[in-house]
């Protein structure tokens, strides 16, 4: 095809944008000010994800230093191994929350990112989808770690577990409300 004619638009595209939208089309609009404060949740958000991922990282460090250092065969040091590697994981979990909230709070607020498809987020009920999925996976994986050094007899663990079972109930009934 050839060159259009001068004085004739091209009709507009829609559905450029990740989210299904054109720019500018249905975006919140926010202004200089605002964009400053968001900045502020999103660095602070993604200071804490970096400090707590660092945090981990030199646990991480200490915890096989010591395993290393104080080598046994009994399967009480099993169990202590493994409940401070499921903790980690947990933490792990957590900063990676923070991360996802900052990089969800600058999507949203501040500019578009280059995420990758499975961290579209178009809008803050989405953001709260994505946040909730990972504190029911943060929470069932703390309930491991607790299971692994809770001390033998003790009927306290079915309250602990029965507390975070109603909490996961409670985020997957208001999950299925939402859709």
């Amino acid at each position: 095809m050839g060159p259009e004619p001068e004085g004739r638009a091209l009709p507009r595209q829609e559905g450029n944008d990740r989210c299904g939208q054109s720019p500018g089309k249905g975006m919140f609009l926010v202004g200089p000010v605002s964009r400053v404060i968001f900045l502020l949740a999103v660095l602070g958000s993604a200071l804490l994800a970096v400090s707590l991922f660092v945090y981990g990282f030199t646990i991480t460090l200490s915890s096989l230093f010591f395993a290393f250092s104080h080598f046994s065969l009994d399967i009480e040091g099993m169990k202590a191994a493994m409940a401070v590697a499921v903790e980690l994981v947990d933490l792990f979990l957590v900063a990676t929350v923070f991360y996802i909230i900052a990089l969800g709070l600058y999507e949203l607020f501040i500019a578009k990112a280059p995420l990758p498809g499975w961290l579209k987020i178009c809008n803050l009920d989405e953001l709260k989808e994505k946040l909730l999925g990972l504190v029911v996976i943060a929470l069932a994986v703390l309930f491991l770690g607790e299971s692994l050094v809770w001390p033998n007899g003790s009927g306290d663990l079915l309250v602990y577990g029965l507390a975070n079972a109603a909490v996961i109930s409670a985020i997957s009934l208001y999950v299925w409300m939402k859709r």
